[in-house]
């Protein structure tokens, strides 16, 4: 996970909010914009997974409250609040598929909580650890997750770290790489060794 810095609210969300002050994310009128929301998200993250770090696009990705549309024993006043949608990857088994409407607020780690990255340690056989609840939530230690953060973890250590940070993380980068917190974590690994 890396920390999500959310931008302004697109102008077109305002007005449909304004225009709309009843609706919410499943009104039928809402339905058209929820690719243009996706699209506009997925811009925002680099094309990365909100929780994963998978590589993402508009139509492999899925719009994901991180305070769920139906949590349990409430309803959601959050449904059309941009600082509560980032884009999920679309596996089943794995990030916002996973997580639906399970969701406790106090024990979550949340990608648009600045210290998210501190909180995940990421190791060479693939496995993440941490926060458990999050982890388990997200299912984040799934086989297809590790497999591609262990092949990401070997590939940087058969670099060094001026190489890592030339080919990863230049500034000037449209898209992060995939897995890019698992890069992060460990070049400050490599920085405090």
């Amino acid at each position: 996970m890396i920390h999500i810095q959310k931008g302004r609210e697109p102008q077109w969300l305002k007005d449909y909010k304004e225009k709309n002050p009843q609706s919410d994310y499943d009104t039928e009128s809402f339905q058209p914009f929820h690719s243009k929301l996706r699209e506009k998200l997925v811009e925002e993250q680099n094309s990365l997974c909100a929780y994963c770090c998978k590589r993402i696009h508009p139509e492999t990705s899925h719009n994901e409250h991180i305070e769920p549309r139906h949590p349990k024993n409430r309803t959601s006043r959050k449904t059309l609040d941009y600082s509560n949608i980032v884009a999920s990857c679309n596996q089943k088994k794995t990030c916002g598929s996973k997580k639906g409407n399970e969701y406790d607020e106090s024990k979550f780690v949340s990608p648009l909580q600045p210290e998210c990255e501190k909180v995940f340690s990421y190791y060479p056989d693939g496995i993440i650890d941490g926060d458990d609840y999050t982890i388990s939530l997200l299912n984040l230690n799934d086989s297809e997750l590790r497999g591609a953060r262990r092949a990401v973890y070997k590939s940087l250590m058969k670099m060094d770290y001026e190489t890592i940070k030339l080919v990863y993380c230049q500034p000037e980068q449209e898209e992060l790489p995939p897995f890019y917190n698992v890069i992060q974590w460990y070049l400050s690994t490599v920085e405090e060794g």
